[in-house]
């Protein structure tokens, strides 16, 4: 455990209540005056939940995922565009980089006032890559067909991820939308009933991010190609 940060052991139930307030007052001054709620409600448990994720993950896969990267709650002073200094809802990411909107594939976890996501995504994946991604496809669509199978199962997943407009070919009906993806995103969203999760979440976000493993997997080998 990374120093001064304690275990994970859930998100307090008034959490909703914090990242209600910031929406209707996202503004410095109701944020100072709150900022204690700020690290009790969301900024130390997403740092203990991110921090349990990453060495569970590198137990169970060394070397797999080793970068962290845990979001900020204040957004770009440059990007604000009319909205307030402050998002209302955090994010971390774990990867080969840590950073989410790379061409590298990435795991993340999200939460924000009603509900958790967690999820597994290669967002900025260039021309290069997704002509690897049909190539490896034509050449043995076994490999993912099997993948795809196994995700099949798990009805909890949603692909996220948008299609081309003219189709890019037609491996068959098991992997169509797949080979004609402009990115990969897999994830599970679950709504608050009616309280966050307590330390159950670290258990439910490994079990995610592990049926995700062999396609993350899949995906750092067309990168590295």
């Amino acid at each position: 455990m990374t120093k001064n940060i304690p275990p994970f052991e859930g998100f307090p139930p008034d959490l909703p209540d914090f990242l209600w307030g910031l929406g209707f007052n996202n503004e410095r001054p109701w944020f100072n005056d709150h900022r204690a709620d700020f690290e009790r409600c969301l900024n130390t448990p997403i740092h203990a939940l991110a921090e349990d994720v990453k060495a569970a993950m590198g137990d169970r896969h060394p070397g797999l995922a080793p970068a962290l990267h845990v979001s900020r709650i204040w957004r770009d002073a440059r990007r604000l565009f009319g909205r307030g200094p402050f998002k209302e809802h955090m994010w971390f990411s774990l990867g080969v980089s840590g950073e989410i909107y790379t061409p590298t594939p990435q795991f993340w976890f999200g939460i924000d006032a009603k509900s958790w996501e967690a999820g597994m995504g290669c967002w900025n994946m260039s021309g290069e890559m997704l002509d690897r991604w049909r190539k490896s496809i034509d050449a043995a669509p076994q490999r993912l067909e099997a993948i795809v199978r196994r995700l099949d199962r798990r009805e909890d997943l949603a692909h996220y991820w948008k299609v081309y407009k003219r189709p890019k070919g037609d491996p068959g009906p098991a992997l169509y939308d797949w080979y004609n993806a402009m990115s990969v995103e897999l994830g599970k969203t679950v709504w608050f009933d009616p309280a966050p999760p307590g330390r159950e979440l670290l258990d439910q976000v490994l079990d995610v991010y592990e049926a995700l493993v062999p396609l993350y997997q899949y995906l750092l080998e067309l990168g590295a190609g």
